[in-house]
């Protein structure tokens, strides 16, 4: 695992579906995502997104609750915040600060990752604001799953001593 940073993730518009069913389908559900946003109209302007607030070990495989997505460029929604197109979710999520980190290889492992991201968090005075995201980064085809990227993010109040700007 890569150093734990903080970071502000910037105000964006995305499209979404959320699911209760097992996390090992993701490729399918990020392709499924992909398609909608196509047959949409709509720009997809970054890499997908999956992002649960359940414990992966308190739920059964197949009862995992999570939402798959990807930032897009745009959306009309009749000036209302949030949307649908059929299966297709449409929201705003406003800026937001993140502590990040890169998890290398199988989600085997993750686990580690995550309680090692939580512990930081404890350790150093933040608040566990919102659910785990993973930003799934772009891998050449046939990278063996060892070493394919995913950048963690865990949404994060600051609530510790005042800190030098």
């Amino acid at each position: 695992m890569a150093d734990i940073v903080e970071k502000k993730i910037p105000y964006q518009k995305v499209a979404y579906v959320p699911h209760i069913d097992s996390f090992s389908k993701l490729p399918i559900f990020v392709q499924e995502v992909g398609d909608l946003i196509a047959e949409n109209g709509l720009e997809a302007v970054g890499f997908p997104y999956g992002s649960y607030e359940n414990d992966l070990e308190e739920r059964a495989e197949n009862l995992q609750m999570f939402e798959v997505g990807m930032p897009i460029k745009d959306f009309d929604a009749d000036g209302k915040p949030a949307g649908r197109l059929g299966k297709l979710g449409l929201k705003e999520i406003t800026e937001h600060t993140v502590l990040s980190t890169i998890h290398e290889g199988s989600h085997k492992n993750f686990d580690k990752t995550i309680k090692k991201m939580v512990d930081y968090s404890i350790k150093n005075h933040y608040d566990i604001v919102g659910p785990i995201t993973e930003i799934y980064l772009p891998a050449p085809l046939k990278t063996p799953v060892e070493e394919t990227k995913t950048e963690v993010q865990l949404p994060v109040i600051y609530m510790g001593p005042p800190r030098e700007e």
